[in-house]
Parts: structure tokens; C-alpha cells; sequence
């Protein structure tokens, strides 16, 4: 059932959003993995996930009042997404033990760095993804996402997928935010890659 879902969404982006993936070889398929993606629309995890699963199970981080718009919501419960409480004082940390416990069991996990929607490529990055990185021993696969905003306007979405970022050079907190801007700048340089 799970496979025939993921199937019919993208058929349905190939179809209305002309979607194009590149860089699918890049992910590991075994051991821990984060997929390390920019944020420009609610759409983004739809749209990443069912061509990541191709590769391998995923699952994300995602502000739960997401889950309080029906179709979004409903597909990230079945396929068993980690809601975010932005507002919570000092992180919410229910969402980064179930994150931990998912890399530590050799899961994929997608992670938007930005903690928020935007297409300034100048905003600093949130250090979570660094410290679920330092725990878990994870390696990051930058991903970048174009003109998911233009998801109702049916324009072409393009996904490219980087090549992993090895964490092991974290050593202490200080290290979190300088690693958290480099996959950052990792994300925002992959369109010079695939130029």
C-alpha cells in the first residue's frame, strides 16, 4: 500500500510539476543519513519523500501545525513524521530524542537546516541538524529543491541530491553552527554542480 502511494505522487508531480531528480546515487544505503534540504514551500516534504524512499525509508522533521492541514497532515503521519514545536522554549525536545532514535537505529531522516521557510540564502542556519550529527555519526546529503512555490501554478519543480558530508570533524558545540553553515553552503552551491 505504502509503495502504490508513493507511486501515484510521483506520477502526479511528473505529470503537473514536471519534476526532475538528480543525484539520487549520492545517498547511502545503509547507516545513518540525514537529507539536509532548503525550505521555500509546504510542499517541499511531499515532494522530496516519495523519490528518496526509491532509495531508502525516510522520515522528517516537520512543524506540526503542518499536520493540521488534512492531505499534508495525513501524508506525513502515515509515513510516520517527527512533529516540531517551534515555539518551544530551549528546542522542542521531544522531536530531537525521536530524531536521535531514528539515526541511531540507521534510519534517513529529512531536516530543512533554516527551521523556516525562505528563500534568502543568507539566513543563518538552526545548529540542530550539528548536534543530531555529533550524536548519531550521521553523514549529510545536502539536498536543494527549485520552485516548489510554484507548486499550484503547475511550474517545473527540480531536486538535486549532493554528495554526503562526513560529520566526523565535530567535536565540541562550538563546532555546531560553523558545520551547520557549511551544509548550508553545500545546499545553496549544488546548483553550480549541476550548471
Amino acid at each position: 500500500m505504502r509503495g502504490a502511494v508513493l507511486f501515484l505522487i510521483r506520477v502526479f508531480f511528473k505529470l503537473f510539476n514536471s519534476i526532475e531528480v538528480k543525484g539520487l546515487e549520492n545517498i547511502p544505503k545503509t547507516g545513518p543519513v540525514i537529507r539536509a534540504a532548503n525550505h521555500i514551500s509546504n510542499v517541499d516534504p511531499p515532494a522530496i519523500i516519495p523519490f528518496v524512499y526509491k532509495i531508502r525509508p525516510v522520515s522528517v522533521m516537520a512543524k506540526k501545525e503542518l499536520f493540521k492541514i488534512k492531505i499534508i497532515g495525513s501524508f506525513f503521519s502515515y509515513f510516520g513524521a517527527i512533529p516540531v514545536d517551534r515555539k518551544a522554549a530551549g528546542g522542542d525536545i521531544s522531536a530531537i530524542k525521536k530524531s536521535v532514535e531514528v539515526l541511531k537505529k540507521g534510519g534517513c531522516l529529512l531536516i530543512f537546516p533554516e527551521g523556516t521557510r525562505s528563500k534568502n540564502k543568507n539566513i543563518e542556519p538552526k545548529t540542530g541538524i550539528a548536534y543530531l550529527a555529533h550524536k548519531t555519526s550521521a553523514q549529510i546529503v545536502p539536498v536543494k529543491i527549485f520552485n516548489s512555490e510554484n507548486f499550484l501554478k503547475l511550474g517545473k519543480i527540480l531536486i538535486m541530491v549532493g554528495k554526503p558530508i562526513d560529520s566526523n570533524f565535530i567535536k565540541t558545540k562550538d563546532d555546531y553552527l560553523p558545520f551547520s553553515q557549511k551544509v548550508m553552503e553545500n545546499i545553496f552551491n549544488l546548483d553550480l554542480k549541476y550548471s
